[in-house]
């Protein structure tokens, strides 16, 4: 029996290739090793979104090309597999076989192809992304999954590479989503996070012009053995009404909103070719908070872009304590290769750009003091993901008075990128539990299970 161990690089979209192909070789009878050593294949699903993770994917590569042993295999997948091609193993001859991101339905016969000493190179994209998602060996902790909706991506923004590395924005079928998300449900899974590109566009090639995304969410609301189902990437030109009621009056749906706006000034938003301007989008996120409680917001915003002067800055720390945001991650412009904002004049140099992410960050701390302080003296609802050691010098260990305690998740936060909620009491892997928040440092809050018994679900 061969067997394959994988490494997965970059995004949660990514996770799920890998799942993905986990599974479709474990039902051809390809055995799972934990270690890349013990492996006849080694598969590096890579990313390359931004140089860093070019460069991590990179050294991945040439750090498993350089183990590899006699008669093993080196495969190259996912994102920098689809955007150099055969250029891999022109560079590192080691690399048997290149799989892109639209091609893993065929994962086990490149695999096998490899084997044969073929080196294939297999870089096509499905035309809809059908091919079969179960079975699916789940790799986030045991209540929680991904369910990619949708592939692809149809937007022009001037400083991305993805539509290059993904294709078109194509929507799975409403019957493949639910068929994978009943699977899901019934090994166990409590919340699915639904991701895309653009999640909030699903539905639309397919004809469906408004509501898709809130009819799609009535229907895996009605699945039994899911409570929360967590919405990632959204759009703010994509989303409707239609959506908003349908987070705002399905309990399920967690109250909780990512919609990358990426600036806020007009100057650069028409810059990057992205929709609308700062005022425009505080009307979005009232409109969303006008309709629903206790909403917990998360974006993104790129610092330093092509163009972007003092004013700009300016207006964007002004509009970052007007918004409010709960949370957000901000990142250094990267001028990637093959994109037309490499080749934009008026490059802001990598000192200067540093020096405003720090001042953009300090904003962002001083405006989600308010919005986590609201959250103190509040009882939520958490999944219990595991129990974790505090550090000695962790103002939460002081306040809890314990050196290790339970770790979850509320509806206000993500895996991954948000921090979560430590606390002390009677809980379980995997179940949720009532916790009654009491404090709060940068990025977690403490509290304590409230009396009574753990809500054990499902």
């Amino acid at each position: 029996m061969p067997s394959v161990a994988f490494v997965s690089l970059g995004c949660a979209k990514n996770l799920v290739d890998t799942e993905v192909m986990v599974a479709k070789l474990g039902a051809a009878g390809w055995d799972l090793r934990a270690e890349a050593k013990l492996a006849d294949t080694v598969v590096i699903n890579t990313c390359a979104f931004i140089d860093p993770a070019k460069a991590e994917s990179t050294e991945v590569i040439l750090e498993h090309a350089a183990q590899k042993r006699a008669g093993q295999q080196l495969i190259v997948a996912g994102c920098l597999a689809q955007r150099y091609g055969e250029q891999l193993q022109a560079l590192v001859p080691e690399i048997d076989g290149v799989v892109g991101t639209g091609a893993y339905a065929g994962i086990v016969e490149l695999l096998e192809d490899a084997r044969m000493g073929h080196r294939p190179v297999h870089l096509q994209f499905d035309a809809e992304p059908e091919h079969d998602f179960l079975p699916r060996l789940v790799s986030t902790p045991r209540a929680t999954a991904y369910l990619k909706i949708a592939e692809g991506c149809d937007h022009p923004c001037t400083f991305c590479i993805i539509p290059q590395l993904r294709g078109k924005f194509r929507s799975r079928s409403a019957e493949s989503i639910l068929n994978e998300a009943h699977a899901l449900a019934q090994n166990g899974t409590k919340e699915l996070i639904l991701i895309a590109q653009d999640t909030s566009m699903w539905g639309r090639d397919r004809g469906i012009r408004r509501g898709g995304l809130a009819g799609l969410l009535q229907r895996l609301h009605e699945i039994d053995g899911v409570e929360w189902l967590r919405l990632l990437y959204l759009y703010p030109a994509t989303i409707d009404r239609e959506l908003i009621d349908a987070i705002a009056s399905l309990p399920k749906v967690c109250k909780y909103i990512d919609m990358p706006l990426q600036h806020a000034h007009p100057d650069v938003l028409r810059a990057m070719r992205r929709p609308s301007n700062g005022e425009r989008y505080l009307e979005i996120l009232n409109e969303f908070r006008s309709r629903i409680a206790n909403l917990t917001m998360r974006s993104t915003f790129i610092v330093g872009f092509p163009g972007e002067t003092q004013e700009h800055v300016e207006y964007l720390e002004e509009w970052i304590g007007r918004a409010q945001l709960d949370r957000v991650g901000f990142f250094e412009y990267s001028a990637e290769e093959g994109t037309p904002a490499a080749d934009l004049p008026r490059a802001v140099p990598a000192r200067l750009r540093k020096k405003r992410l720090v001042r953009l960050r300090e904003a962002q701390r001083v405006a989600g003091h308010a919005a986590r302080t609201r959250r103190i003296g509040s009882c939520v609802r958490v999944l219990v993901e595991e129990e974790r050691p505090l550090r000695k010098a962790d103002p939460l260990r002081t306040h809890l008075g314990a050196t290790r305690a339970w770790f979850g998740r509320s509806m206000g936060e993500a895996p991954g990128v948000d921090g979560g909620i430590y606390f002390t009491g009677a809980a379980s892997y995997g179940n949720f539990v009532d916790v009654n928040v009491e404090a709060s440092a940068a990025f977690d809050f403490a509290g304590r299970a409230a009396a009574g018994e753990v809500l054990h679900l499902g």
